[in-house]
């Protein structure tokens, strides 16, 4: 970073330090677990991870690792302990030994500190520093113990607590430590004898109790670090009033190479993927599916390894609920890949970004070998143009989020709200449909979870003419432009000057078996001519949009992307895209389906997201420049073409770098 301005003042000038709500940065933590799985599987995770980096042979002999519950009077312990470890090794470091990152030997300063991390090449499977928080976050009263036996025979003792401006520790070595932790704990617990590391929880939470007898705590072990028990033998164990249960790989994940009439299995080994200018290695990618069962959901997908342990699962995208609820497997990597992915995994461990080149190349490989196996496999047979219908759907999103975005930085239009209504603006028309407002399970949330229903569903239609009209009406619900459910379909003869009465209400209740499809819902109602002049002209149309299961797109300059043949003429057929101004006052991007361009990378999503975009980045800066004060371009490039078009060429290029690289 070079030399800062205050450098110089520190250490002349009275500073303070940074007062931190503590209580609230466990909180914070627990929080980000908890959006991803619960306490007692990450509790579980974030130990083993630490006990298998500090194992001392690579192959992890004579490595054990044991969860205990204990109880004493009113309060209980879960004890973690590893075995065939190195121990908690290095010095009890001072404040000043912090200002860098510390090397692998100093185990015990990086377990003190918060978020230090290793220098490259030599990280272990943690190495984020946040595990420790999920310990204290699992405790009642915010409260850890650990001690550690090294190699050379040494000891060392201490504990974290959270108080409300603080998060104190100590650290006792040999004697003084041994004592410690007996007067502590009344002699509930002896100094740890083996060299090994072990971490007390003090008063578990009543949920990771209640996991750890139920089963529930051994079954994650088992579905997390199947990988260690398969390859290693690793011996991992529960222990409670002297029964001991071991970890084992769940019977549902069987992973046999025999296939039968209802079990297929399809392998890719070795096999390298190029991108950009790294190479992602892939050791063993290996699915398997049984069409008389169904998967428990934690099994389910492609479970991406990394080291032995299960970040995330890949699921089948464009294959029936049925098919995908009976495939699982997994994919691992060699070491160059392992590390590589570190940058682009969530800190929580359970995810990765894959908007990321690698992870996004990994994700991509898999969903295509599964579709592969669907085909070549089970016999799956595809509709290949739903699929490429699906593929362009979740394109168009991708693109709309990411120039919304993108021009959201800049400062440019708030734009629409995401769903909303088609057919507007202007002057009322004379004939025309009037549709209220979706009751929607939460006020001004276009988000809608399986369980819950949409209702208040209704229309009517209103006629301003001063003649009777005859016209057929369309009322029903698609997912994106696939007709999912017809409320009504009826002929309506309309006096000149009246309404029709209400077609509705219609609520529909959403669940997982009856709309498996997530994505955008939309209502839509048409009125359609009837009369001998104009018969089967569209008078009236009107929309409102949903999401189900999904996350609305945010606000922005671009309302939506449609996609359609454009007309057979010069110069339309050249075009591969525009944009007009929609009925929210924002920009409805169009483009080609008949165009060559557009032949070439409809088949790849991303290559597809990325084509859209290059038609929006233009659109974008002509709309800026339209504007009496526009943010891209200055007052003296707007008379010089040249400096209109580089400064074009200068905004596309910054929104296909950063959409490429998942920054927007």
């Amino acid at each position: 970073m070079g030399v800062r301005l205050v450098d110089s003042y520190l250490s002349k000038l009275e500073v303070r330090r940074t007062v931190r709500n503590w209580p609230s940065e466990v909180r914070s933590v627990v929080d980000g677990y908890r959006e991803h799985t619960t306490i007692s599987h990450a509790l579980q995770k974030d130990a083993i991870q630490n006990g298998w980096s500090a194992r001392r042979y690579k192959k992890g002999r004579d490595w054990m690792f044991t969860f205990e519950l204990v109880s004493s009077g009113k309060k209980s312990f879960l004890v973690m302990t590893d075995y065939g470890t190195t121990g908690l090794t290095g010095r009890v470091l001072k404040p000043e030994e912090y200002e860098m990152d510390l090397p692998g030997e100093e185990k015990w300063g990086r377990f003190e500190g918060v978020a230090f991390t290793q220098p490259r090449g030599e990280r272990t499977l943690g190495s984020r520093g946040r595990g420790k928080f999920i310990f204290v976050g699992a405790s009642k009263e915010h409260t850890i113990l650990y001690d550690t036996v090294r190699s050379d025979g040494s000891y060392r003792f201490g504990f974290r607590t959270v108080n409300k401006t603080e998060s104190p520790v100590v650290a006792y070595d040999d004697d003084e430590g041994r004592n410690l932790i007996e007067q502590m704990t009344d002699d509930l617990f002896k100094p740890l004898t083996d060299v090994g590391t072990r971490v007390i929880i003090v008063n578990p939470l009543d949920e990771v109790i209640d996991d750890f007898k139920n089963g529930r705590l051994i079954r994650y072990i088992g579905e997390t670090w199947w990988g260690l028990i398969l390859k290693h033998n690793a011996a991992i164990k529960l222990r409670n009033n002297g029964t001991e249960i071991f970890a084992t790989i769940p019977e549902e994940f069987d992973l046999s190479d025999e296939e039968s009439e209802h079990i297929k299995i399809w392998k890719v080994n070795n096999h390298s993927i190029r991108v950009g200018l790294e190479t992602v290695r892939i050791k063993n990618l290996h699915i398997v599916s049984k069409s008389n069962k169904q998967i428990p959901e934690d099994l389910r997908g492609i479970a991406i390894q990394r080291s032995g342990m299960k970040i995330c699962s890949i699921e089948p995208r464009y294959l029936s609920r049925d098919v995908a609820h009976g495939i699982y497997g997994y994919i691992n990597f060699d070491s160059d890949t392992e590390e590589a992915l570190l940058a682009d995994e969530g800190i929580e461990h359970y995810s990765f970004d894959f908007r990321k080149s690698i992870p996004g190349a990994i994700k991509r490989f898999v969903e295509d070998e599964l579709m592969r196996f669907a085909q070549e496999k089970l016999g799956y047979g595809v509709n290949k143009r739903e699929l490429q219908r699906q593929q362009q759907r979740n394109a168009e999103r991708r693109a709309l989020t990411a120039v919304n975005n993108f021009a959201r930085a800049l400062g440019i239009g708030a734009g629409p709200s995401g769903g909303g209504g088609g057919g507007g603006g202007g002057k009322p028309k004379k004939i025309r449909i009037q549709m209220t407002a979706l009751s929607l399970p939460r006020p001004s949330d276009l988000r809608v979870n399986y369980g819950e229903t949409v209702s208040d569903i209704n229309i009517r239609v209103v006629n301003d003419n001063e003649r009777d009209i005859d016209f057929r009406v369309k009322f029903f619900l698609r997912f994106y432009d696939k007709l999912i459910k017809v409320f009504d379909e009826c002929d309506i003869q309309l006096v000149a000057g009246s309404k029709s009465d209400y077609i509705g209400p219609f609520e529909e209740t959403f669940s997982e078996s009856n709309y498996p499809d997530k994505g955008k819902y939309t209502v839509v109602a048409k009125i359609i001519s009837l009369a001998e002049e104009d018969k089967g002209i569209e008078l009236d149309y009107k929309t409102k949009s949903f999401y189900l299961e999904e996350e609305p797109p945010k606000k922005g300059i671009f309302e939506r992307i449609e996609a359609f043949g454009f007309p057979d003429e010069e110069p339309l057929k050249y075009w591969i895209g525009y944009s007009e101004f929609g009925s929210e006052k924002g920009l409805i991007l169009y483009y080609n389906l008949d165009h060559p361009g557009y032949f070439v990378i409809s088949q790849n999503e991303e290559d597809l997201a990325e084509y859209i975009l290059r038609i929006a980045g233009p659109e974008l800066c002509r709309y800026d420049l339209m504007q009496k004060e526009p943010l891209l371009f200055k007052e003296e490039q707007k008379e010089d073409p040249q400096e209109i078009l580089k400064q074009e060429r200068n905004v596309l290029g910054e929104l296909v770098y950063k959409f490429r690289r998942g920054e927007i």
